[in-house]
């Protein structure tokens, strides 16, 4: 079962708190700003600020400005780990892959237990089709954390990018086992079965994928190459339609539910938010860890798997724009 927020109580900010809670890209960007700019904030207060707004710019597509900003940070506090691993972020978008494998590298001398870093690493490795060094550091992170589905999943495919299809459908598998709603993998699991003649196997994962994330269009053209018809529109509308109506009742209070607007406490992230934060997980990590990190003291109220998999068909089903 689930635990999530049913009520919040309202927050009191600064501009120091602004940077680091406002929710849109030009808010924070703004309130960072002007802590940078605050002749009175502290060179830990400014490196913060810089991080927070390399963050946002981040988020906002401004990749040379974010790798400007995490480097400022750095300059302030060279032992900032999460920064370098945000400017290794911004260097992959930019196809900078060499050194963001340095950025990661010296994001993990920092913090070397910590199982994100080997996990960022392992896909710039992956994108730089160094494949065996890739597994070598999911492999560090699993051995850190062992029950991480999203791990899992970026292994499997790399070791489909290597040839091993069989390795990659028991990493697919074992994600599916521990988030029965990771679409993605099902969808990754679907292609890996196709590519060893699983055709049923293939059809069947396809269909599931496409059953709690309809934007997979991988998993839809993964069904007319195999003669197969996908999920019944019926089917996912039902399940998207009683997880909107569990967020509006359970989660609106603080969050935004919907596809505009900003949630009611700076702290509850847009569910639209959430959405474009977790691409490649269909989001039952991020669900299970109470949507995000704790924002208030409040009341908790269980959810069953189910109702998990009803609210995950719903948040895939919001705009990614």
């Amino acid at each position: 079962m689930l635990l999530l927020a049913a009520a919040c109580l309202p927050a009191v900010a600064g501009p120091v708190e602004d940077c680091n809670q406002k929710r849109t890209s030009p808010s924070r960007i703004q309130a960072c700003s002007d802590v940078i700019k605050d002749t009175g904030a502290t060179n830990a207060q400014k490196a913060v600020a810089f991080r927070k707004r390399g963050e946002a710019r981040a988020d906002a597509g401004a990749a040379v400005e974010a790798i400007a900003d995490f480097s400022d940070a750095i300059k302030l506090d060279s032992n900032d780990a999460v920064s370098y691993s945000g400017r290794g972020h911004a260097k992959l978008t930019r196809g900078e892959t060499g050194s963001a494998i340095e950025d990661f590298t010296a994001a993990i001398k920092l913090t070397p237990d910590k199982a994100a870093y080997f996990l960022d690493r392992g896909y710039a490795f992956f994108v730089n089709s160094q494949f065996d060094a890739s597994i070598a550091d999911y492999n560090e992170a699993l051995r850190l954390n062992p029950k991480s589905a999203s791990t899992l999943n970026h292994r499997g495919l790399a070791y489909r990018k290597k040839g091993d299809s069989e390795a990659s459908i028991a990493d697919f598998s074992a994600a599916i086992g521990l988030n029965p709603a990771y679409a993605l993998a099902y969808n990754n699991r679907g292609y890996a079965y196709e590519s060893v003649g699983r055709k049923p196997e293939a059809i069947a994962d396809f269909n599931r994928a496409l059953l709690l994330d309809r934007s997979l269009i991988g998993a839809s053209d993964g069904l007319k190459r195999l003669g197969a018809t996908g999920a019944l529109p019926s089917e996912s509308d039902t399940l998207i339609r009683d997880g909107k109506m569990l967020a509006e009742t359970n989660c609106s209070r603080c969050h935004a539910v919907g596809t505009a607007g900003d949630s009611s406490n700076r702290k509850a992230p847009p569910f639209r938010i959430i959405r474009l934060r977790h691409p490649q997980l269909s989001l039952r990590e991020p669900l299970s860890r109470g949507i995000a990190a704790p924002h208030d003291e409040m009341p908790k109220f269980p959810f069953t798997d189910a109702d998990i998999d009803k609210i995950i068909a719903y948040i895939n089903s919001l705009p990614s724009s």
